[in-house]
């Protein structure tokens, strides 16, 4: 009988042993197995964080990227526009101190020459500046009449503040020597090549 419990019992405690292992077992399969799903899991949010920061960075770089060459465009075209600002001013300057009244007179009489050569008829029409046409008007009439035999008919013109427009009377087409006009023709020749000296 006591042979028989102990069997009994050795019996129980074999099955306990074995029943303790397989739950032991499931146990850690089941641990692992979650570990891994938490390890994957981790490791997918991680590949998606990488992905949304590189993307963002991307988008950040070329932001940056965008706002340099918009800041540079801005620099490059401020700097024109001041510059030709500065040009036309330079150019105004050395005009008023170029086109005297001698000069102003000496195109008067070539420009006359040659209307007066085509058509001996013709009234030289002239426009001047207030400023400019006291100290022109007299040595000017002077001048042609000596000349050229013509007598100038001279305009005082509100809308001139320097230089001189001159014509054929009754053709109204005239040749623009205004400070205007010239600052104007040497800027537009001048400055093209001033932006592409800045360009580089």
């Amino acid at each position: 009988m006591a042979e028989d419990i102990q069997g009994l019992l050795n019996r129980i405690q074999s099955e306990g042993i074995e029943k303790a292992e397989a739950e032991k077992n499931q146990i850690l399969s089941d641990a692992k197995r979650q570990a891994d799903a938490i390890v994957a899991q981790a490791k997918a949010e991680a590949a998606e964080i990488i992905k949304n920061a590189e993307a963002e960075a991307a988008m950040n770089e070329s932001k940056c990227k965008a706002a340099v060459r918009q800041a540079a465009r801005d620099v490059s075209l401020g700097l024109q526009s001041d510059l030709q600002k500065r040009l036309e001013t330079l150019v105004r300057d050395s005009l008023g101190q170029a086109i005297t009244p001698e000069v102003m007179g000496q195109i008067i009489l070539k420009m006359a020459e040659k209307y007066l050569a085509d058509d001996t008829n013709a009234t030289v029409e002239v426009l001047l500046s207030p400023n400019d046409a006291a100290a022109l008007e007299s040595g000017l009439k002077a001048g042609l009449l000596a000349n050229l035999k013509a007598k100038p008919e001279i305009k005082i013109s509100n809308t001139l503040s320097s230089g001189l427009k001159i014509g054929v009377k009754g053709t109204d087409v005239f040749f623009d020597f205004s400070d205007d006009a010239l600052t104007e023709v040497i800027c537009s020749f001048a400055g093209p090549k001033l932006a592409a000296a800045i360009k580089g």
